[in-house]
C-alpha cells in the first residue's frame, strides 16, 4: 500500500529512474534490465550497428550500459549527444560531430604517445573549426537556356590554410584543383572537399586512439541520431564510415528507425547500407507483445523500487498493472515511469475525497486519470522529433483521433497494401512517435475482406480520455478477445465517411 509516508519515496524513486544520462553509475548497472537478452553483449562486438526504438524505449539507458561494461572489458567508448546540433544544417552538423568526437580523444599525460596523439587532434581541431565557423560564399555560377547552377564555397585563409595543406598532403589527401587567390594562404572550395581530403588525418588519429594504451578498441556512440535531417543522413554516415573503416572503430547509433535513413542508392551509393556496413538492433516490444512488455516493465520498476523498499504488485491493482501497460503503449520505461507518478497522484486525492485514510492503491480509474497528462509532453515531442514533417503528421493523427471517435472504439484497421502508401507510411512514423500502437495483424470477418490482411493499430488512450469513451479498449491481449478487433467498420483510409 502507499502512504502519506512512502508516496514521496515512491515517486522521487521513480523520477531518479527518469534521468537519461550518457553516464551508467554501479546502480544503473545492477538494476539494468535487458529488454532482449544479449543487446549490449551484442553492442560490444566489432560490428558497426543501428540501435532503433521509440522515444523512452532505453536506447540512452542501454548504450550507456555499453559504455561501462565496454571500458572494463579494455575498449574506449565516447559519446556523442546529436541532439546538441540538430539546430546546424550540412555540413556544418558533420563538422560539429568530428569536432566532438576528436575532442573526447584527446589524451592527458605527458609521456610521447599522448603529446603526440594531442599535437595532431588539436592541429586538426584548428582547421576543422574555422571550417565549420567559415561563412558559405556563392563563388562561381553557370547559366543557360536548361540550366542554372551556383556553388557554395569557404575560404580558409593564412595559417589556417597552411596548416589545411599540411595536414591534407601528410595524409595522402586527393588531389583535386583548388583556387587559389594567393600562394599556399588562401583556398576556396566547398567544405565537403575539405573534409574529404581531412580525411585520412583523422582517421588515422582515430586509429591511434583506439590503440593508445593497450586498449582494444574504440566506440563512438551517435546518441539520438534522428536529430539529423532525414535526407542529410546518408551523407553524415558515408562520411564518418569513410574515417573508421578499415580500423579498430566501431559506430553504435542510436535512433528511431522511421525518422533514420542510413542509405542512399545511386551512384555513387552513399551511407551505410545494411546488414554489411550496419547491423540493424531493435529494442521496440510494442502492445502486440502485451505479456513481454508487461513483465519487462515491471521488472525493471521493481529494480527501481527496491531502495525504497516497495514492489509494483504492493502498489498497484491487477487491472491498474494492465492498464498502466496499455496506456504506455508496450515497454516504453519512460512513459511507464511519468505515468505511475501522476497515477500516485491521482489515487492520493481519491483516497482523501473518499475519507479513507492514508492508505491507498493505485487503482484503473487513476490510471486513466492520469493518462491525460501525457498528451502534451508527446506532441511537444513530435515537433522536436519530426521537424518540417510534424504538420502532416498531426494532421494525420487528428484524422485517426476523429475516426475512431466517430466509430466509437480505440483501434483501427488498415489493409496492408496502404501501408507504402504516403498516408501509410504517415501512420508508421506515428506508431515510431508513440502516438498509435500496432496490435496484430487481421483479416476483417466480412466476405468482402476475404484473405485480405490488415494491420490493427490502437490509438494512444491519452488522446482519447479528454471525453471518456463510452466503452473500454478490447482486452486484445486475453483468450478469445482478438477476435473482437476483426471488424470491417474499423478499417481506415483518408476518404472515410462519417457514421
Amino acid at each position: 500500500m502507499l502512504t502519506r509516508t512512502n508516496l514521496q519515496s515512491f515517486k522521487a524513486a521513480l523520477s531518479a529512474a527518469l534521468r537519461t544520462t550518457s553516464q551508467a553509475d554501479d546502480a544503473l548497472s545492477e538494476r539494468f534490465v535487458e529488454l532482449r537478452p544479449g543487446t549490449v553483449s551484442t553492442l560490444e562486438s566489432p560490428v558497426n550497428h543501428l540501435l532503433t526504438g521509440r522515444r523512452g524505449v532505453g536506447k540512452s539507458t542501454t548504450l550507456a550500459v555499453l559504455q561501462k561494461r565496454a571500458e572494463q572489458q579494455g575498449a574506449r567508448v565516447i559519446f556523442v549527444d546529436v541532439e546538441t546540433h540538430k539546430s546546424r544544417s550540412y555540413p556544418d552538423v558533420l563538422i560539429e560531430i568530428i569536432i566532438d568526437i576528436l575532442q573526447a580523444i584527446q589524451p592527458g599525460g605527458w609521456r610521447k604517445p599522448q603529446r603526440r596523439l594531442r599535437g595532431e587532434v588539436k592541429e586538426i581541431l584548428t582547421v576543422l573549426t574555422a571550417l565549420r565557423d567559415a561563412g558559405a560564399e556563392v563563388t562561381q555560377s553557370t547559366e543557360s537556356d536548361q540550366t542554372r547552377a551556383s556553388a557554395l564555397k569557404v575560404q580558409l585563409t593564412g595559417s589556417v590554410a597552411k596548416q589545411f595543406a599540411k595536414l591534407s598532403a601528410t595524409a595522402g589527401g586527393s588531389r583535386s584543383r583548388r583556387v587559389k587567390t594567393s600562394q599556399a594562404s588562401t583556398q576556396t572550395r566547398r567544405k565537403e572537399d575539405f573534409l574529404r581530403d581531412l580525411a585520412p588525418a583523422i582517421a588515422q588519429v582515430l586509429e591511434k586512439a583506439a590503440r593508445l594504451e593497450g586498449r582494444r578498441s574504440l566506440l563512438v556512440v551517435l546518441d539520438d541520431f534522428y536529430f539529423i535531417t532525414k535526407d542529410r543522413q546518408p551523407l553524415v554516415l558515408d562520411h564518418l564510415h569513410g574515417i573508421t573503416k578499415r580500423s579498430n572503430v566501431w559506430l553504435k547509433i542510436g535512433s528511431v528507425q522511421s525518422r533514420t535513413h542510413s542509405f542512399a542508392d545511386g551512384d555513387p551509393p552513399l551511407g551505410m547500407q545494411p546488414p554489411h556496413d550496419l547491423q540493424y538492433l531493435s529494442l521496440d516490444v510494442g502492445l502486440a507483445d502485451f505479456g513481454t512488455a508487461k513483465a519487462f516493465l515491471e521488472e525493471v520498476a521493481n529494480g527501481v523500487l527496491a531502495s525504497v523498499g516497495l514492489k509494483i504488485n504492493d502498489v498497484l491493482t491487477p487491472a491498474a498493472r494492465e492498464r498502466a501497460v496499455l496506456i504506455a503503449g508496450g515497454a516504453v520505461t519512460r512513459d511507464y515511469f511519468d505515468l505511475l507518478s501522476a497515477a500516485a497522484d491521482a489515487g492520493w486525492e481519491s483516497a482523501q475525497r473518499g475519507q479513507n485514510g492514508d492508505s491507498f492503491m493505485i487503482g484503473a480509474e487513476d490510471v486513466q486519470s492520469a493518462a491525460g497528462l501525457r498528451l502534451q509532453r508527446k506532441q511537444g515531442d513530435l515537433r522536436s522529433d519530426a521537424g518540417r514533417d510534424a504538420p502532416a503528421l498531426e494532421a494525420r493523427f487528428a484524422d485517426l483521433v476523429k475516426f475512431v471517435r466517430n466509430r466509437d472504439t480505440f483501434f483501427f484497421l488498415v489493409s496492408r497494401e496502404h501501408m507504402d502508401t504516403e498516408w501509410g507510411r504517415e501512420i508508421v512514423e506515428l506508431e515510431d512517435l508513440r502516438f498509435v500502437h500496432r496490435i496484430l495483424t487481421t483479416r476483417p470477418n466480412t466476405a468482402t475482406w476475404r484473405g485480405k490482411d490488415t494491420d490493427v493499430f490502437m490509438v494512444d488512450i491519452p488522446a482519447l480520455v479528454t471525453k471518456r469513451m463510452r466503452k473500454a479498449p478490447v482486452e486484445f491481449w486475453k483468450p478469445g478477445k482478438s477476435d473482437e478487433l476483426r471488424r470491417a467498420g474499423w478499417v481506415y483510409a483518408p476518404d472515410w465517411i462519417e457514421q
